[in-house]
């Protein structure tokens, strides 16, 4: 697969991941995921310093759904409503085993009383794999660009 074909295929991968969280389809969301997989929302200063450990991390695709059902079940929060800005992707590398690609973007998160604020800001750093019909995120990696968040990351980023 040529790296434009594999762009597009990876960019409308991250437009229904943004829209499955935005939506609150939450259980539709680990299934992104091949079954070994890291997720890691991270600094973007931290990673570049070589840390391996953020605000939030899974290793496999069970990880994933056990976080979506405690964010459903036991997680107490304030209710509200995110909206992901994807930039465009840009695919840095492609093998036989996948893509390393990465993709900007933006949170905004509006609260019960209609305030509006970015929540987070960053890339993706994510590596693509293309094993079925549909691409899978292998690792998919938030890198923020501050080093605060301000609440508990209740939903994936």
């Amino acid at each position: 697969m040529d790296k434009t074909q594999a762009r597009l295929r990876i960019e409308e991968l991250q437009r229904e991941y943004a829209a499955c969280i935005d939506d609150a389809r939450y259980e539709a969301w680990p299934e992104m995921f091949t079954e070994e997989c890291l997720y890691l929302i991270i600094p973007r200063e931290s990673y570049e310093r070589g840390y391996v450990s953020g605000f939030y991390q899974c290793e496999s695709r069970g990880m994933l759904r056990d976080r979506i059902l405690c964010l459903r079940e036991t997680a107490i929060y304030e209710s509200q409503q995110y909206r992901h800005l994807v930039g465009g992707t840009r695919v840095l590398e492609c093998s036989d085993e996948g893509c390393l690609a990465e993709t900007p973007f933006a949170v905004i998160r509006t609260t019960q009383d209609g305030a509006m604020s970015l929540f987070a800001a960053g890339k993706y750093l994510d590596r693509v794999v293309f094993d079925g019909e549909h691409p899978q995120f292998r690792e998919k990696r938030v890198l923020t660009d501050s080093t605060r968040i301000d609440i508990l990351i209740a939903a994936p980023l």
